[in-house]
């Protein structure tokens, strides 16, 4: 599930969460995906409400004088079937009467001349001595309607979906193992705590999910994916390992390494320098992790600066991936529609909801223009504005400092932002590029000093 931080840090605007499943649906249908012209989305205009006539009022008749009287009693009474009984649009009910006359009715509103059959058509040849009248009734008042059951529980949403078990198996319980400590920071469904192993004193993350927040089937499915997907890419000495797991009858508990060295703009900004060689090992560690997740059938779905972390202070620290709750298992072909992932890094074709792998590159493609110039490369004031940008704007690459950039490195992100996935560097394609491969063409000089201002600038602009 989508845990922001293992490591302390806490975004606390709303551009660089996480946008789940669960978020996405409260915001209005943004883009609609156009299969005609070069697959462009549009934002739609602003939803307008239906007007016409109201179905429930009723329109007065017009009386055309008064109904004659009658002053010979009938001689034959008849109630006609009620399933051959006429339609009508009005909400009064109304009892169809045969009279058998010898006059013929005057030419009245309130009178027909017309007899029905079995099946209510009109007879062609009607005996001259019967008429229909039509007498309307005032409509009985309907029954109050019966309440019904709420289709979501109240308690659904205090106690969470009523599961016998997330993992599906029996685990001994948390703190029989780990003295849990301080409290490291909060995701959307879980809060990441620190914990030191009993028996060794070695430290590590635990992340406690609230069984009260998995409201529904799928919910669940998530953790167990996510899970699963930290089990299945053990052994990359890039991605964020797992421990174990437990659960008891509130929370589901995976312990996990700990990641103690911040978050990765972070990190640059505090060094000080920075130069296009680093930004190239970088970029050469962030791609790596995706073409293993892509080579083992996994895409992240939500990679951004927050999501990679150190393990440690020191210089040559490893840096690593976390953040598997959006991730999903994918087969060759697949296409997804769920738009997930974070405003300013999320693909095109994931807001017009036909994506695959594809888009992992994209937002590493974006996390690498913003180590080269400081600045992402889709701004707005709003989310909207944001996916607008990321549908349709133009991208810079004239303005400082990518005239200093070098020109290796300026294509890279170009084939990177693409927006047709199809002619989008795959990550192997990337780990093969000049500018990224070990002793490659990357410059080692410092980047310009705006660059790094601009970093801190827009790194303390997702944590205010």
């Amino acid at each position: 599930m989508g845990n922001t931080c293992v490591n302390g840090k806490i975004a606390k605007d709303g551009f660089l969460h996480t946008v789940s499943h669960l978020w996405w649906p409260k915001l209005p249908q943004l883009f609609s995906y156009n299969h005609n012209k070069e697959k462009r989305c549009e934002a739609p205009s602003a939803t307008k409400q239906l007007e016409g006539p109201n179905p429930f009022q009723n329109t007065p008749k017009q009386s055309e004088g008064p109904n004659p009287v009658q002053n010979t009693p009938p001689e034959l009474v008849k109630i006609e079937k009620e399933e051959t009984r006429p339609e009508k649009p009005t909400q009064a009910e109304e009892t169809v009467i045969v009279v058998k006359e010898d006059k013929k009715p005057p030419q009245s509103g309130t009178w027909e001349e017309a007899i029905k059959t079995d099946e209510g058509k009109p007879v062609q040849n009607p005996e001259p001595e019967q008429v229909i009248m039509i007498v309307n009734e005032k409509p009985k008042p309907a029954d109050p309607p019966k309440p019904k059951k709420p289709h979501n529980v109240k308690r659904m949403m205090s106690a969470g979906l009523q599961v016998d078990s997330v993992l599906r198996t029996k685990t001994g319980h948390l703190k029989e193992y780990y003295n849990l400590g301080q409290k490291l920071g909060n995701g959307q469904f879980g809060t990441t705590f620190l914990c030191v192993e009993k028996t060794t004193g070695k430290e590590y993350a635990c992340k406690s999910i609230a069984k009260r927040k998995l409201l529904t089937r799928e919910d669940v499915e998530d953790v167990r994916r996510e899970i699963e997907i930290m089990h299945h890419l053990a052994g990359n000495p890039n991605v964020i390992s797992i421990k174990a797991a437990y659960e008891d009858a509130v929370a589901v508990h995976v312990v996990m390494e700990l990641c103690a060295g911040g978050e990765l703009f972070d990190r640059i900004v505090k060094r000080g320098h920075y130069s296009e060689k680093q930004a190239a090992e970088l970029t050469r560690t962030i791609v790596g992790v995706i073409e293993a997740c892509h080579s083992l059938g996994v895409m992240h779905r939500d990679l951004k600066p927050e999501n990679f972390l150190f393990v440690n202070e020191e210089e040559d620290s490893p840096i690593k991936t976390i953040d598997f709750g959006l991730s999903i298992f994918f087969k060759p072909g697949d296409i997804f529609t769920d738009v997930v992932g974070s405003p300013y890094y999320v693909a095109p074709e994931v807001l017009c909801k036909r994506y695959g792998p594809e888009a992992d590159v994209w937002s590493a493609g974006v996390m690498i223009y913003i180590l080269l110039s400081g600045v992402p490369p889709f701004w707005g004031e709003s989310e909207q504005e944001i996916f607008d940008e990321v549908l349709h704007g133009d991208i810079d690459f004239s303005s400082d400092p990518w005239p200093n950039i070098s020109e290796s490195a300026t294509d890279l992100v170009k084939k990177m932002l693409v927006r047709d996935p199809k002619r989008r560097l795959t990550a192997h394609e990337v780990l093969c590029h000049p500018w990224v491969q070990v002793e490659g063409v990357a410059p080692d000089k410092p980047l310009d000093s705006a660059v790094l201002t601009r970093l801190t600038q827009f790194s303390a602009y997702g944590q205010a």
